[in-house]
């Protein structure tokens, strides 16, 4: 089902305004990923019927199939099946055996239909409902033939228990359908790395990222957490997984230790865990990252036994430099029950025009490792790296203890 393109729309004012945010565009792009279906398009457009009525026949023209949520109430500000009406040029219809399921709803909860909820059973000409097992919203399944092409337009309603619900029992079976002898399929594997920015990525594994590749590779990145995504295209999950295979050794080989997780988490999940396993706990001593180091471990499934003593400070002192941190990090370590220390020092020279040094210290019985970072630019970007650097430096130090461990 690869030469389907599909198109999401999310309509509502809640949406653009940015009051709520669209998590059904996410969960319809993984389903239909699923299925092999490529989401080339997210569109989110507002409570606007002439706006509503461009964004669709836009979709149209470029899409084979296209998903949109929300719009569907009874309301004066819900709009998709006027709008999508008028974009396709026909009338709408009354669906009687719509009307009256609705109508049987409401009296199932002992409450008379409004008049206004009719507007509901209202469907484009050449539509069908789409059932809504759960609310009084049925969906629009409509078929459009255009300039010798096809494409499907499915309606749900924006509330995500209604939407996944209709959308399992009927509008994926039918996409599906609409290809029953392909069994393609796409997936996508994840690879999180830390401490080497999105360029220097890009340059270590230049063959891997170029366009058109197969897999591709594509790179985001978010506070020095760099997400490596591979996508492969096969007829099972298992040719997929083959395809994919020799990419990720690549990578594995080209970035070595700076590689975290091969699944979706923060780099303190996969710390917790490692603490976990050991059966260690850690105490935090921070200054410059304003106590985001114990809250994101802390964070950790809401509530992480393995996180001990948490301080926080404004200035490890009035005398603090550098080289006055191996003794307050012992110092800190000695008076707190824990395997590990995490002691985050002062900021120096930080201004936004200027490069801000932190040092962080790894404290456990054996021994004090003490590393520099340098950071540029805001607080609010500076302090989150920060904090992750300091986590990542209780990773690399838990890896080589796993090392020296091992028989």
């Amino acid at each position: 089902m690869t030469s389907l393109h599909a198109e999401i729309i999310s309509i509502g004012d809640e949406l653009t305004s940015g009051q709520r945010l669209d998590t059904n565009s996410q969960w319809i792009s993984q389903q239909l990923g699923a299925i092999g279906v490529r989401v080339m398009y997210h569109t989110t457009v507002a409570d606007d019927l002439e706006a509503n009525i461009d964004v669709l026949r836009q979709a149209i023209a470029r899409a084979d199939l296209i998903v949109t949520t929300g719009g569907l109430g009874p309301t004066a500000d819900d709009l998709t099946r006027e709008s999508l009406a008028s974009a396709v040029g026909v009338k709408l219809y009354q669906d009687n055996t719509a009307l009256a399921y609705i109508k049987r709803l409401f009296e199932s909860r002992g409450r008379e239909m409004p008049p206004k909820n009719i507007v509901q059973a209202q469907f484009p000409v050449g539509s069908t409902p789409v059932h809504n097992p759960e609310g009084t919203a049925p969906g629009i399944d409509l078929p459009i033939s255009h300039n010798d092409s096809e494409t499907r337009v499915f309606c749900l309603p924006g509330v995500p228990a209604e939407m996944k619900q209709m959308w399992s029992q009927t509008v994926e079976p039918a996409i599906i359908a609409m290809d029953p002898e392909s069994k393609n399929i796409i997936r996508h594997f994840v690879i999180k790395t830390f401490g080497m920015g999105e360029s220097d990525m890009e340059r270590t594994l230049p063959d891997l990222i170029r366009r058109g590749r197969k897999p591709s590779v594509g790179i985001t990145a978010s506070y020095a957490t760099i997400t490596l995504r591979i996508t492969a295209e096969g007829d099972t999950a298992e040719e997929c997984k083959q395809q994919a295979a020799d990419t990720i050794t690549t990578i594995k080989e080209c970035l070595g230790e700076r590689i975290y997780a091969e699944r979706e988490c923060e780099i303190q999940d996969v710390v917790t865990e490692h603490l976990l396993e050991l059966n260690r706990r850690v105490s935090v001593l921070e200054s410059g990252t304003c106590g985001l180091v114990s809250h994101n471990l802390h964070s950790v499934n809401g509530k992480n036994s393995s996180l001990g003593h948490c301080e926080l400070r404004t200035s490890l002192g009035d005398e603090y430099t550098p080289d006055a941190l191996t003794d307050i990090a012992r110092e800190f370590h000695d008076a707190h029950d824990a395997y590990y220390s995490i002691v985050v020092g002062d900021v120096i020279d930080a201004t936004e025009q200027s490069v801000a040094r932190i040092h962080v210290a790894i404290v456990s019985e054996q021994e004090i490792e003490i590393e520099e970072f340098r950071f540029t630019g805001h607080s609010d970007i500076r302090v989150p790296k920060a904090a992750k650097q300091a986590i990542n430096c209780l990773r690399l130090q838990l890896l080589t203890s796993a090392d020296h461990d091992e028989p």
